[in-house]
């Protein structure tokens, strides 16, 4: 799971991934909606060339579907998608904060501080996209810290399909203090040394969220169009 950063220089493919990328997350692109090249050309002023590699990433990270005959459109959920997700998030995530065990962890806990207070900064001004970034970023620094790439690799995927699911959820809920409170807790107690419980609170907070993002798309939940499986 990454967020580029848009004003290094970037290849036209990779400037379009990005931009198809996060308007898959946000929603301005829905599950089920088709991505034709000849549109997305005129869009971005591109050629067919950097239109299919930018699509073809997107396949690869799991955002997009192909379907024979009828070309992409953006990766659709059924109920069990999303509960298996999640389930998968937590587990995962649950190891990789088992794995800072017998690690010195302190310049871990300072850089999880820092994020946290950037975190706090988005949250009380009510900045929505750059919540969920950083929400996104502490657990990546966490990640990234126990070097342990099966897992990383793994987790990438299954973090980046969880993206427009926890973006929607994140827009329901937006502004309350729950999930920053989760992420202060984590922080503490992995500066206290308490791995354990800290690996706790962390597929808790994962699975806190499962029934309600399961809801939105069983078709309980608001403003979202059911897309059934193929």
């Amino acid at each position: 799971m990454y967020f580029e950063d848009e004003s290094l220089p970037q290849t036209l493919s990779y400037f379009i991934l990005n931009k198809l990328r996060w308007r898959i997350i946000t929603g301005e692109l829905e599950p089920g909606q088709p991505l034709r090249e000849k549109e997305l050309e005129a869009d971005y002023g591109s050629s067919r060339g950097p239109i299919r590699e930018s699509l073809r990433l997107l396949l690869q990270s799991g955002l997009v579907e192909h379907l024979p005959r009828r070309g992409f459109r953006v990766r659709t959920y059924t109920p069990d998608d999303v509960r298996n997700i999640y389930q998968l998030r937590a587990t995962l995530e649950g190891m990789v904060v088992a794995a800072l065990e017998g690690l010195d962890i302190k310049p871990l806990c300072e850089t999880l501080k820092g994020r946290c207070a950037i975190m706090e900064g988005y949250y009380k001004a009510k900045d929505t996209e750059g919540y969920f970034r950083e929400n996104s970023t502490f657990h990546q620094c966490i990640i990234d810290f126990t070097e342990n790439r099966p897992i990383a690799q793994v987790l990438f995927y299954v973090n980046e399909i969880s993206l427009p699911v926890r973006y929607r959820l994140l827009q329901m809920s937006f502004p309350t203090r729950r999930s920053l409170d989760y992420h202060e807790d984590i922080q503490g107690q992995l500066e206290a040394g308490n791995i354990q419980e800290a690996k706790r609170l962390t597929e808790e907070h994962i699975l806190e969220n499962l029934e309600r993002a399961v809801s939105i798309f069983d078709g309980d939940g608001p403003n979202l169009r059911v897309i059934p499986a193929q």
